[in-house]
């Protein structure tokens, strides 16, 4: 049996940016609320998949903004798998005004790992045999190898975070919303000021954990478009850190 997750939500003030907006930290929350209910549908939700000694770890995701909604507003999240391999099971999202006017969408790529190894591994049966929705609207695969992950990069701004409590999820490493927002609030002020994202595409390279220092990296493509990275400062040994996250950003001037 297929099934699609729609859920509505009425967006609070703790969801918003300094300008009223949703806030991209917090859609992504929400997208996420609503993959997790659709997954345990299916039954392949968190707890199932560590019943079994697995878990869920997201490898891609590229969201699209094409009209923020602001506090008090009501949306509606929809989000259905659209296609199952081997190693990955691809997830669409769309969120929707109440009018039915389309806010934002976002494709996405999820791999499974043995919690017990950290490892990838593929697909269990369980998943593999699950029967995604047939739909005509479903959003192109993602890249597994972005152009952008191997363009030269020299950081022009560089943040360290440490990983506290709060960034850890039920998997015991960085939920991938969490590097998002430390990608947002490494920006400079006046792209923050006078720009909105419009655009967020993520690859995630590895997992990082509670007491983990990175580097928040990022450089200017263009006058709109900035590349990311995010990688593990240097270890107690001395031996430079993994690259944990690369990403590429898009901004426009917000409409009136």
């Amino acid at each position: 049996m297929a099934f699609i997750q729609t859920d509505t939500f009425t967006l609070r003030g703790y969801e918003t940016d300094a300008f009223g907006r949703l806030s991209i930290p917090a859609l992504m929350n929400l997208m996420q609320e609503s993959a997790n209910r659709n997954a345990i549908d299916y039954k392949i939700g968190i707890n199932d998949l560590a019943q079994q000694g697995y878990g869920w770890m997201l490898m891609r995701f590229r969201l699209r903004m094409h009209q923020y909604p602001r506090y008090g507003q009501t949306i509606r999240v929809v989000t259905y798998p659209t296609f199952v391999e081997k190693y990955f099971i691809y997830r669409d999202f769309q969120v929707l005004a109440e009018d039915g006017t389309l806010l934002a969408d976002a494709a996405s790529t999820w791999l499974v790992f043995s919690t017990a190894k950290r490892t990838m591994v593929p697909l269990p049966d369980f998943i593999r045999t699950l029967s995604p929705p047939q739909l005509s609207n479903t959003l192109p695969k993602l890249a597994l190898k972005p152009h952008f992950q191997n363009n030269q990069f020299t950081p022009t701004h560089q943040n360290e975070v440490t990983v506290g409590w709060l960034s850890i999820d039920q998997n015991q490493h960085v939920n991938n919303v969490a590097y998002v927002a430390w990608l947002i609030e490494s920006m400079d002020d006046k792209l923050l000021e006078t720009r909105e994202l419009a655009e967020i595409d993520l690859v995630y390279r590895t997992e990082s954990h509670r007491g983990d220092r990175l580097l928040v990296q990022s450089v200017a493509e263009t006058d709109d478009s900035l590349i990311h990275r995010i990688e593990q400062s240097s270890l107690p040994s001395g031996d430079s850190g993994k690259e944990v996250l690369v990403a590429h950003s898009r901004w426009r001037v917000p409409s009136s």
